[in-house]
């Protein structure tokens, strides 16, 4: 039942949503993340880091970030909107979270805390092939 629905879900959107899947930069320039399709919808997986991201997941008790999933069951709130839970390396926690598709291939990454009354913001843009 579930599943159906799921699937029934999916497919409203299907064709209508733009594709986020691909390799995304942060704002920093200190993570590369790879986003894609996954069993509870779109998730985001950290294929590179920089020293500094590393020291600061550290920081947060991580051992390992290259290959944490940071993004997690994003689904479709509109044709360039998502929804889902991020996970903060650097504060070992999960917020909810909102991902844009705006022009020029950038994502507007939010995340939220304590209801949305606190957030904050970054800007990804697509990794160029190479």
């Amino acid at each position: 039942m579930i599943a159906a629905m799921l699937l029934m879900f999916a497919q409203g959107f299907g064709s209508n949503a733009a594709d986020i899947r691909g390799e995304w930069i942060n704002q920093r320039s200190t993570a590369i993340v790879r986003i894609e399709d996954c069993p509870s919808g779109v998730c985001g997986t950290v294929i590179w880091s920089a020293p500094t991201a590393r020291r600061d997941a550290a920081g947060g008790g991580i051992g390992e970030l290259n290959g944490t999933i940071v993004m997690l069951g994003f689904v479709p709130a509109s044709t360039r909107r998502w929804r889902g839970r991020l996970f903060l390396p650097d504060h070992n926690r999960t917020v909810q979270a909102t991902i844009e598709l705006r022009i020029n291939d950038e994502l507007q990454v939010t995340g939220c805390e304590l209801g949305g009354l606190l957030c904050k913001r970054q800007r990804w843009h697509r990794r160029s092939a190479e």
